[in-house]
């Protein structure tokens, strides 16, 4: 699994951008054989993938460049939107206020739009062990998939890790999906078009519980997992979790600013590379295992936990089924790479693996 991450088509030498720049204090800095970085992320660190970056990709970092080479190296780290906030990472690492940045790309569908894939087939994939390899092959046959990382945005896209399988909370209850009409259901970014029959809302995990409290939300398209953290189920007063199984979304980048990594030795830029792919493998591993933990604590905390209803998912299915081959050629005109023979490959490397959709989503050229 290692080898085939490894191989998303990510080169091994870094670019290094045109346009040049101060860092900001505190980023980048080297004392002779010693190297500090500035880490991090708009999420706050009980976020699994940022926890994975803190207290696995960081020390195993650190640890093998200590053992391996003469040189040293520390991580400064910043999160929960103390130097960058969720939807501006991609620009905290482009302009050097953090040399590597861990950002969800739900929260940039415009800049990171053809990164968003595996957000545009609803009810994808369940098991994040399974996407991100999927999503790896993806990557390592289509690279222009995440060129506009080196090109545009002076980055290098170190790996992508998977987040959950999304499913729904609500504070009132439902069987089919015409009872969602006229509820009001929080969703982020490139799955807000998800929410189909009710009333579609952005937010922000930050102001999840706040928009749930004061009723700008009744419901959010969210992982159990991270509702829980969240405290969401208190902001429900209980309600409901449904396992819709919107699917697992490998949305997680790990990137870092070429301007550090033309600075840094090549041995200690390929023990980074190498530890991304691994922070990668393990948090999506976490976040699988997650899952469950987080299904069984909301429903100790009262929840009623079921699955949806099959009917209710084909009939949702269906109010989307047109939306992917919009996507696609959305981030076609947008980005222009041909995303809906990406798209296309994507649905067949799912069906390949044993997923069913619940609809055949037609992908034109």
């Amino acid at each position: 699994m290692v080898k085939l991450l490894r191989n998303m088509g990510i080169a091994a030498a870094a670019l290094v951008a045109a346009a040049t720049y101060s860092l900001p204090a505190n980023a980048f800095s080297q004392d002779g054989d010693e190297f500090t970085l500035r880490m991090g992320s708009g999420h706050p660190p009980f976020i699994t993938y940022v926890d994975k970056m803190s207290n696995f990709f960081a020390p195993r970092v650190q640890e093998r460049v200590a053992n391996e080479t003469k040189y040293t190296i520390k991580f400064k780290e910043h999160y929960a939107g103390t130097v960058v906030n969720v939807f501006d990472t991609l620009e905290g690492v482009q302009d050097g206020r953090l040399d590597i940045g861990g950002f969800c790309v739900c929260f940039d569908d415009d800049k990171a739009m053809a990164m968003n894939i595996t957000y545009y087939i609803p009810f994808s994939e369940p098991d994040g062990n399974k996407q991100v390899l999927i999503m790896a092959r993806l990557m390592e046959e289509f690279p222009e998939l995440y060129e506009d990382y080196e090109k545009r945005y002076n980055q290098k896209l170190l790996a992508q890790g998977g987040f959950g399988n999304y499913g729904l909370q609500s504070a009132f209850d439902w069987n089919t999906f015409e009872d969602l009409k006229g509820r009001k259901i929080l969703a982020a970014g490139p799955n807000l078009p998800w929410v189909k029959g009710g009333i579609p809302v952005r937010m922000t995990i930050p102001k999840a519980a706040q928009q749930l409290q004061t009723g700008v939300g009744e419901a959010i398209v969210l992982f159990p997992d991270t509702n829980y953290k969240l405290k969401l189920h208190e902001a429900t007063k209980g309600g409901l979790y449904t396992v819709t199984d919107f699917g697992n979304v490998i949305q997680l980048s790990l990137s870092m600013n070429l301007r550090t990594r033309s600075k840094l030795p090549p041995e200690v830029v390929k023990i980074i590379d190498e530890v991304a792919v691994e922070w990668a493998i393990e948090t999506t591993r976490k976040a699988v295992e997650d899952h469950q933990w987080g299904l069984d604590k909301l429903e100790e905390a009262g929840l009623t936990i079921r699955a949806i209803d099959p009917a209710a998912k084909k009939a949702w299915a269906e109010e989307l089924l047109d939306w992917p081959n919009e996507r696609a050629h959305a981030v076609k005109d947008k980005k222009g790479i041909d995303m809906p023979k990406i798209m296309r490959a994507y649905i067949q490397y799912m069906e390949e693996g044993g997923h069913e959709l619940p609809v055949d989503y037609p992908i034109t050229d």
